[in-house]
């Protein structure tokens, strides 16, 4: 009898053993099966994140220009890739993307420096003398202003510090840009641009996020730079500096002063200043920008006249056929431009 109990205990003990290792195998299999799942889901989050991030601030901003509102707050997180942008810049995008690139740096809070050329600042370069009657914005130049046009032509040098752009005219306009460049040092596409990014086409985009960022609170303090405001109210400027609309024509009068009082604001960090000022506008960043690189400085142009005059004076503002005009992306060989197809 003894026996017999002994035998069924230890069958007893054989059975739950078994049962002990079927769990513990059971067990591991259910382990391992949720490492592979959380690998995998570690490795699709990484791809997705990747991947998306190539889009996901063109879907922020594109999906519904007119009617979103930009979360700014949860975007900063997104930064990273707006940093990696820069850092494998080679060349400036395509129109559309170059917008949101440049938006990305603006939110990211990524300090640089934007100046434009075009036919204007082409020709002052070259000493050409130029009236209003031939300038939109009723701005002259005398060939005898030789600090203007050497500032301006030492300003077109700007992108050979790093985070310093260069916007250059579109593919209709290419011996002007090949023009402005022979008065450059600059020998490589990274810190290039088109002249007409805030503009044409990419300006009804430009122009729905502007008036939400300078709404913001999630931004740096803006130095506007500026003609007079006419009727306008600018709270969201930190503080304006009015210019004349000949303030080519009247620079050796308002230069020292202008300049003085903006290089001031300018040794603060975390400012982003707001230029609207012509063909001076150049100079004043390439100045700005050697006396502190920690801030933005942007040639806005006309591109923001309906919020600092109250009306715009161009085209593009008025669904013309300038509000469908692009610009292809270009590199540069030689020091040549060469616009792609």
């Amino acid at each position: 009898m003894e026996t017999d109990r002994i035998n069924f205990n230890k069958q007893y003990i054989k059975v739950i053993a078994n049962e002990v290792n079927n769990d513990l195998r059971n067990f591991k299999k259910i382990f391992y099966i949720l490492i592979i799942l959380i690998i995998l889901l570690n490795v699709s989050s990484f791809l997705f994140l990747y991947f998306h991030g190539k889009e996901s601030r063109k879907n922020l901003y594109i999906s519904n220009p007119m009617k979103s509102k930009y979360n700014f707050a949860k975007y900063e997180k997104n930064c990273i890739f707006a940093k990696n942008k820069l850092k494998n810049r080679i060349k400036p995008l395509d129109f559309e993307n170059e917008l949101l690139f440049f938006i990305d740096l603006i939110v990211c809070k990524i300090p640089f420096s934007f100046i434009r050329f075009a036919d204007g600042e082409n020709a002052i370069m070259k000493g050409l003398k130029l009236t209003p009657r031939e300038t939109i914005d009723k701005w002259n130049f005398n060939p005898s202003n030789k600090n203007f046009q050497n500032s301006l032509i030492e300003s077109s040098s700007i992108c050979m510090n790093p985070n310093s752009f260069i916007g250059l005219p579109c593919k209709n306009w290419i011996e002007i840009s090949n023009s402005i460049l022979s008065f450059s040092n600059c020998s490589s596409a990274k810190y290039m641009s088109y002249s007409t990014l805030f503009v044409n086409k990419n300006f009804p985009i430009f122009k729905d996020w502007i008036i939400d960022f300078i709404n913001s609170s999630n931004r740096w303090k803006i130095i506007l730079v500026a003609n007079s405001i006419i009727g306008t109210n600018i709270t969201w400027a930190y503080k304006f500096f009015p210019i004349p609309v000949d303030l080519v024509g009247y620079w050796e009068k308002y230069s020292i002063n202008l300049l003085s009082e903006l290089s001031k604001e300018a040794k603060n960090n975390n400012l982003i200043f707001f230029i609207s000022a012509g063909p001076a506008s150049n100079i004043i960043i390439s100045y700005l920008t050697k006396i502190n690189n920690k801030n933005q400085y942007i040639d806005f142009g006309s591109s923001i006249e309906f919020i600092t005059k109250g009306y715009s004076t161009r085209p593009y503002s008025k669904n013309d056929k300038s509000s469908q005009k692009s610009c292809e992306s270009f590199f540069l060989r030689n020091r040549t431009i060469f616009y792609q197809r």
